[in-house]
Order: structure tokens, then C-alpha cells, then sequence
């Protein structure tokens, strides 16, 4: 075996660094790489055995994060020697830089894609939830990484009964003056600075935060406008206006979004609109209130309203969506919900 780590430095390399992901996935239908580019924030590695490449990542420095360096755009396939290979050579290139801590898997920072699934994998992926392998989380402990944090998405089998759960909130936080206003496909553009605002506010605490740009923050939320149905997402408001927390939910158009294959051409649009009728329940993907509202139980009130309205438009599930272990909101659904799958965020700690 004749295993080399090389940098991703020629365009032969980088056409094989994105050819590696569709054939890592190929066996898998449900693992389908996005559209990407190979990342121009950090540095790429491939490992060939012989002259095959059977390995890839992304060694970056955060910068909102001194001394923290990520390892992502991970594909490999089940070859261990190979990723504990890449793994160490992008581990030693990150301390040489500095970084006094390594963690992955993380596309740079936590606005971006990061986690491992770790199963089940006997049901679909959701809309953008995270999916890989099921070997992936073994190759990196192998190569020296423990598990840092980990995570969970939880299905609400009954969204009627879970909305019927929060009402009390709902009308708790009405009465006390708070204000709720939908978001659509029609407003999402409108709303975008508000909602940046707010995410920074909110999230500003969380582990491995770091700033992000508003070009950034549009460039990753704009694109979910097709995503939006009446009804699910909203932002409250407190009584003198002040914005003070959001649920973004959108319905799981996996499905459409599997149809597309990773592509974006007119034929991959086409497959989206033809499968969009296809999704059954909704994801809650993000939930947060401003420290100063919280206790009120507005996220409560804020479910409410997506898990009552989810309902009058017939979708007969909800999925809180790849929460932390430690978030209080994760079990917002009551007695209605059930664990759905699991997630963890790595740590080299060799």
C-alpha cells in the first residue's frame, strides 16, 4: 500500500477533490453532495493510494476563533489508513499555524455545514440534514478524535397534540403584550436584516459561535425563500416592538431536493417542483429567543404557531431539527415527539 497526502494545489487535483464526494456517495442514495467548489478559505488535502484518491478535507483557522482550527469538507471512503493519514497531516498543518484546538467535522465555522450523523440510518435524510456514511465518525475516532459535543433532531409523530401542549404560552405571551408576524417567500427578503440581528443577539453565546458577515448570513438564507410555506416560520415581537425571537420552519422537501442529485440546471429545478408535493412534515430548523425574553415562553408560543399552522396544511409530522444535547427547546414537542436520530461534533486529542 502506497498511501500520499497531497496538497490540493493543481486543477487535476481539484477536479478529483470534487469527484472523490460523488464517489464516496455513489452506493448511497441518500448521500448526495452538494454543488461545491474545493474551498478557497483554507487548505485542501487528498490522499492517494497508488494512484487512486481515496481520501479529502479542508484544514481552516476560524477566524472569529483565535487558536480554534476546523477540519471539513470531509469525504473518504472505508479506508483507515488513509484517513488517519489525511486527518494527522491536516491536524499537524493547523498546529503549525497555531490553533491550539482542532475540531471537526466543520466547513469553517458553525454557519456553515458541521456534525457527524451518527444513526440511525434506517430511515431518509431530512431537508439539509447532515448525512454521511455510517463509518465516518469510526475513521476519525481512530485517527485520534473524541466526541466534543453532540446533538439530536426528535419527530413529532403528533403536531396537533404538541400545538394543543404550547397554547397556553401562545396566549400567556398575547396577553403580556408580545406580537407575532409571519414570515414568507414573499417578505423573507424584507425581514433578512432582521432576522441577521437577531441571530447574532441569540446565538452569540453558543458553543464555537463566531461573527458572521450579513453578505455571509443572505448568502446562506436567501436561498431557503423557496423553501418557506405560509404559516410556519414567525418573528416575535415584545410590547414596545422590539424584535425578541423567531422560528424559521420549513416543509421537508428532501425528497425534491434529492430529485435535483446536487445539480442546479433547469432539469434539476424542474425535478424540485415536480417533487415538492411530495413532502409530508415540516422541519423546524432554527428556534431562538433573545436572552431578555427568555423564561417567558415565547420559544413555546413561537412552536405553537408553526405546529398549529403545520397542521391546517396538512402535514402530518414535524422534526425539531439538530438540536444540542444541552438546549432546553428540545423538547418542545412535548409528549408528542420521539428521538429521531443523533449527531456529534469531534475533538482531536491526540
Amino acid at each position: 500500500m502506497s498511501l500520499r497526502v497531497l496538497p490540493v494545489d493543481t486543477c487535476a487535483r481539484q477536479t478529483e477533490f470534487l469527484l472523490l464526494a460523488k464517489a464516496v456517495c455513489a452506493g448511497d442514495p441518500f448521500c448526495i453532495p452538494a454543488a461545491e467548489n474545493v474551498p478557497q478559505d483554507g487548505e485542501s488535502f487528498l490522499v492517494f493510494d497508488g494512484s487512486r484518491p481515496v481520501a479529502r478535507c479542508c484544514a481552516r483557522l476560524q477566524t472569529g476563533n483565535p487558536g480554534i482550527g476546523t477540519i471539513g469538507a470531509f469525504h473518504a471512503f472505508d479506508h483507515p489508513p488513509a484517513a488517519e493519514a489525511l486527518l494527522a497531516t491536516a491536524a499537524e498543518r493547523l498546529k503549525a499555524c497555531g490553533a491550539r484546538k482542532i475540531i471537526g467535522p466543520m466547513d469553517g465555522d458553525t454557519w456553515h455545514a458541521y456534525r457527524f450523523n451518527t444513526g440511525p440510518f434506517d430511515t431518509p435524510p431530512f431537508a439539509r440534514e447532515p448525512w454521511n456514511p455510517p463509518y465516518y465518525p469510526a475513521l476519525w475516532q481512530r485517527a485520534g478524535f473524541a466526541v466534543m459535543e453532540t446533538y439530536d433532531s426528535f419527530l413529532v409523530d403528533d403536531p396537533a397534540l404538541a400545538a394543543a401542549h404550547q397554547e397556553k404560552y401562545h396566549r400567556r405571551c398575547l396577553k403580556n403584550g408580545y406580537l407575532f408576524h409571519p414570515l414568507t417567500t414573499a417578505n423573507l427578503i424584507e425581514f433578512l436584516p432582521l432576522l441577521y440581528d437577531l441571530s447574532c443577539r441569540i446565538f452569540a453565546d453558543n458553543i464555537l459561535y463566531t461573527p458572521i458577515r450579513y453578505e455571509t448570513f443572505q448568502s446562506l438564507y436567501l436561498p431557503a425563500r423557496r423553501l418557506l410555506a405560509p404559516g410556519l416560520s414567525w418573528i416575535a415581537y415584545q410590547r414596545d416592538g422590539v424584535p425578541a425571537g423567531y422560528v424559521f420552519t420549513f416543509p421537508d422537501f428532501a425528497a425534491a431536493l434529492r430529485a435535483m442529485r446536487g445539480t442546479t440546471g433547469p432539469l434539476a429545478k424542474l425535478c424540485f417542483l415536480l417533487n415538492k408535493r411530495r413532502a409530508f412534515r415540516t422541519c423546524v430548523k432554527t428556534l431562538g429567543v433573545i436572552p431578555e425574553a427568555r423564561g417567558a415562553g415565547l420559544a413555546a408560543a413561537l412552536m405553537h404557531l408553526s405546529f398549529a399552522n403545520s397542521v391546517s396544511l396538512g402535514y402530518s409530522q414535524s422534526l425539531m431539527c439538530l438540536m444540542h444535547s444541552a438546549n432546553p427547546s428540545r423538547r418542545l414537542g412535548g409528549q408528542a415527539d420521539r428521538p429521531f436520530r443523533s449527531y456529534a461534533l469531534y475533538e482531536y486529542v491526540k
